[in-house]
C-alpha cells in the first residue's frame, strides 16, 4: 500500500522559495520525501505521484489543469509531525495553503479530482462559518 511506509509531503502551486522553506520544515520533523506536482501532472493519481512517476508522458497532452492554489498533502505522517509542520507553516509561509492528509480513498484519486473536492469542502466550511456568525 502506498499510504504506509512512504512518509511524504506532496506540494502543488508553490514557488521555489516556499518549496525550500516547506522542505526545511519537513526535515525538522524527519520527513525527507517530497513530491512536487507540476501542472501537467494534475491528471495523475496520488498513488502514482507517490511512486515517483513524473508524468512525462502527460506533458504532450493539452489538458493542463491549473488553479492559483497552493496545496500540501501529507502521506503517512504522524499526528505529531503534521501538527508540528502546520505550526511552523503558519509562522514561515505567508500564504494559507490547502492542507490535507492522503487517505486510503484519496490515494486512488487524480490530483485534479482531489483538489476539486478540497475546494468544494473549503467553500462549504466558509459558507457555514459565515452562516453561524
Amino acid at each position: 500500500m502506498f499510504l504506509q511506509s512512504n512518509k511524504a509531503i506532496i506540494l502543488y502551486g508553490f514557488d521555489k522559495n516556499d518549496e525550500k522553506i516547506i522542505k526545511d520544515i519537513g526535515r525538522e520533523f524527519n520527513v525527507s520525501n517530497f513530491k512536487i506536482i507540476k501542472n501537467h501532472m494534475t491528471e495523475m493519481k496520488i498513488k502514482d505521484i507517490l511512486s515517483g512517476n513524473s508524468g512525462e508522458q502527460l506533458k504532450k497532452q493539452d489538458n493542463v489543469y491549473f488553479l492559483n492554489e497552493k496545496v500540501i498533502l501529507f502521506n503517512d505522517l504522524t499526528d505529531k509531525q503534521i501538527n508540528g509542520i502546520m505550526r511552523e507553516l503558519k509562522i514561515k509561509i505567508e500564504s494559507t495553503p490547502i492542507l490535507a492528509v492522503v487517505t486510503e480513498t484519496s490515494v486512488n484519486w487524480s490530483f485534479k479530482y482531489l483538489l476539486n473536492h478540497l475546494l468544494q469542502e473549503r467553500a462549504w466550511f466558509k459558507k457555514n462559518k459565515e452562516v453561524s456568525k
